[in-house]
């Protein structure tokens, strides 16, 4: 299954382009970027196209794009994912739409896969939710998940990304020089790598709306 990271105000919006060419969209949420009129919008456009929908929420950081770490406390975070996940799910109800699971956004994505603490937080979040609810985690890195494979809620759906510079199986930090894939030959390649990789568990592959290259390859997927 391909997902994007979708509603995040980007101009010129991509996401009715992108839209029909996925499976699950990661919908921002009002963390990094995001408003009522934009996740709104978003959740139309998955429903109008049978896409799964998603909550991407992220530290309250506007200015960096969620892609700054916050040493938040445990009940800080659970309240600030908590806010934005539940608003998110209450505009799905209200506009016929089921919520199926959270990608968290950025550094809150980065600091779940490499801090057991903030992973614990948002498990938590999703039981307070609704148990039924999948997490979308970083792929290959099953021995920090391990501990977490009992809790109760919809399972893992784990992600690699079309369009990130990897070594082994870890992403290459953006701080990197060449982190980001920006040749569109570059990241059909790896989508056709990583669909064909049976190493390790992959149940879901990320393309960023962000990124034009990735925009333009999805296309040429969707056309091949």
């Amino acid at each position: 299954m391909i997902n994007c990271d979708l509603g995040e105000c980007l101009s010129p919006n991509p996401d009715t382009q992108v839209m029909p060419l996925i499976a699950m969209a990661n919908i921002a949420c009002g963390g990094h970027v995001g408003d009522d009129h934009s996740m709104i919008s978003a959740i139309e456009l998955a429903l109008e196209n049978n896409v799964k929908i998603g909550a991407h929420p992220s530290y309250d950081d506007q200015e960096n794009f969620g892609r700054v770490s916050q040493g938040l406390s445990d009940e800080a975070l659970f309240d600030l994912i908590h806010t934005q996940v539940t608003h998110f799910q209450n505009l799905c109800h209200q506009h016929g739409a089921t919520l199926d699971y959270i990608k968290p956004h950025g550094a809150l994505y980065h600091d779940m896969t490499h801090q057991s603490s903030v992973l614990a937080v948002i498990c938590r979040v999703i039981k307070s939710i609704d148990t039924k609810l999948s997490l979308v985690i970083q792929a290959g890195n099953e021995a920090h998940f391990k501990n977490f494979d009992n809790i109760d809620n919809g399972g893992f759906l784990h992600e690699v990304f079309a369009d990130r510079a990897y070594s082994g199986v870890h992403m290459i930090p953006r701080s990197e020089q060449n982190a980001v894939l920006e040749g569109v030959d570059a990241i059909i390649k790896q989508y056709h790598r990583f669909s064909d990789d049976k190493s390790f568990k992959i149940d879901t592959i990320c393309f960023h709306s962000d990124n034009k290259a990735s925009v333009e390859a999805l296309k040429r997927l969707k056309n091949a």
